[in-house]
């Protein structure tokens, strides 16, 4: 496998640094060099062109230290600690996607090897909408993809029980309102809440590009 070029590997990358900016000066994250530790088995694992298999001991201990990045941070109180320290919502949201992207990492790549599964794409059926607040052409919406997410769409026909295709992705903040996820159409999708859907390539595309804005 050509883990160097590997896009999930990149995303991988990516979430380290960004989880340096974020947590990176909290104590018992510098203290414990527990950050520099995963950044190490990241590149480990870019420079060894090894098929995953091959890899499966390096991808459990960054499982681990996902784990005890939250411990540090406060075990199941983690979430509470941060808003203590005054990180914002879109700050905590992006640091949960960075976890989780690292956290799984051995499960995208074993998908093909396109752009698109470098963040987790699911069936997500949505639970409720309400108008957004100050924006007018705005809905938010709980969506179940195997666990309760928020969307922000301007999709205007979107309803209660569809199931679409969710993209997991870097969250964004709009107007006030932190978006953990995008839809990539208002085409229903076969399958329970978290499965994979099938993706036409309009739909692939919309991931793509959303994953090289991150990248870049």
């Amino acid at each position: 496998m050509d883990t160097a070029s590997n896009q999930k590997i990149k995303m991988a990358e990516k979430c380290v640094k960004d989880l340096e900016k974020y947590i990176g000066n909290i104590r018992e994250i510098k203290r414990d060099g527990i950050l520099k530790e995963v950044s190490s088995k990241i590149m480990e694992i870019k420079y060894s062109y090894a098929e995953v298999d091959e890899l499966k001991e390096s991808l459990n201990e960054i499982k681990k230290i996902c784990n005890d990045v939250v411990n540090l941070l406060g075990k199941d109180k983690w979430i509470k600690r941060l808003k203590e320290m005054k990180l914002s919502d879109l700050a905590i949201a992006h640091i949960k996607f960075c976890l989780n992207i690292l956290y799984n990492l051995d499960f995208r790549l074993r998908l093909p090897d396109e752009p698109e599964y470098s963040v987790d794409v699911r069936v997500g059926e949505i639970e409720s909408i309400t108008k957004h607040p100050n924006a007018k052409k705005l809905k938010i919406c709980n969506v179940n993809v195997g666990r309760v997410i928020t969307v922000v769409t301007n999709i205007e026909n979107v309803k209660e029980r569809e199931r679409l295709a969710v993209a997991l992705l870097p969250p964004a903040e709009f107007f006030g309102v932190v978006s953990e996820g995008m839809f990539l159409s208002h085409n229903l999708k076969e399958g329970n809440p978290g499965e994979i859907p099938q993706l036409s390539e309009d739909e692939r595309n919309n991931v793509r590009k959303e994953v090289f804005k991150y990248l870049r």
